[in-house]
C-alpha cells in the first residue's frame, strides 16, 4: 500500500512510510483526537488501532483493548472520551443492547459500563461533561448523563437535507416542594 499526504501550503504530495497495519471499516468506526487520527486496522496476525500523528506525519500501532467478549459477536468503535482515545464495544445483534467503555491512558483500562439499554442502535459520541449520545433504533438520538440513571431524549428531524435537533431537557421537582408552595 502506498501512502501520500498532500501539502495545502506547498501544494505538493509527500510520499510517507507505508502503516504497519492495514484500515478498515467505515469512517463511522474511525476518530481524531489530540493530533492523531485513529483507525481500526488488521496486523499480520490480529485487529489493532492504526494511529497517525499530523504534526510528524508519522504512523504508529496501538494493541486493542482486551475486551472480554468475543468480536464475531460485538462491534469495537474508537471514540474521544474526555480528551482521550476511547473504545466502546457493544452487541451486533439485539433490541437490549450493553455497553462497555475502554480508554487508553498509557494502556487500555475498562472505565464503565452501561447495561441493558433498549431500543438503542449504536454509540454515537460522548459530549463535553461525558454525556453519551446513542442512536436509537426509532431513528432518534438519546443521551446518558455520566453517572445518572436516567435518559434524555434528543429528536432528531431530517428536512431538506438539514439534520434540526431538539433537546428535551429533563427538569425534576420535589412533589413536597410543590405541595408546600400550594398550602
Amino acid at each position: 500500500m502506498q501512502v501520500e499526504l498532500y501539502s495545502l501550503k506547498s501544494d505538493s504530495w509527500t510520499e510517507i512510510v507505508e502503516p504497519d497495519g492495514l484500515p478498515y471499516g467505515g469512517a463511522v468506526f474511525n476518530t481524531y483526537v489530540n493530533g492523531f487520527y485513529y483507525w481500526q486496522a488488521l496486523g499480520d496476525f490480529d485487529k489493532l488501532v492504526l494511529a497517525f500523528d499530523m504534526v510528524d506525519e508519522k504512523f504508529s500501532t496501538l494493541p486493542m483493548p482486551e475486551f472480554d467478549v468475543p468480536l464475531t459477536q460485538y462491534y469495537w468503535e474508537l471514540l474521544e472520551f474526555n480528551g482521550l482515545l476511547g473504545a466502546i464495544v457493544y452487541p451486533i445483534k439485539g433490541s437490549e443492547k450493553s455497553f462497555d467503555l475502554w480508554v487508553m491512558n498509557g494502556c487500555w483500562s475498562k472505565q464503565f459500563s452501561i447495561e441493558s439499554v433498549r431500543g438503542v442502535e449504536r454509540p454515537l459520541w460522548f459530549w463535553k461533561n461525558g454525556e453519551l449520545f446513542l442512536a436509537s433504533s426509532d431513528h432518534e438520538l438519546m443521551m446518558f448523563p455520566p453517572h445518572e440513571s436516567l435518559k434524555i431524549w434528543v429528536s432528531m428531524l431530517m428536512k431538506d437535507q438539514c439534520k434540526l435537533l431538539l433537546m428535551l431537557r429533563a427538569s425534576f421537582h420535589s412533589v413536597e416542594d410543590q405541595s408546600m408552595r400550594n398550602v
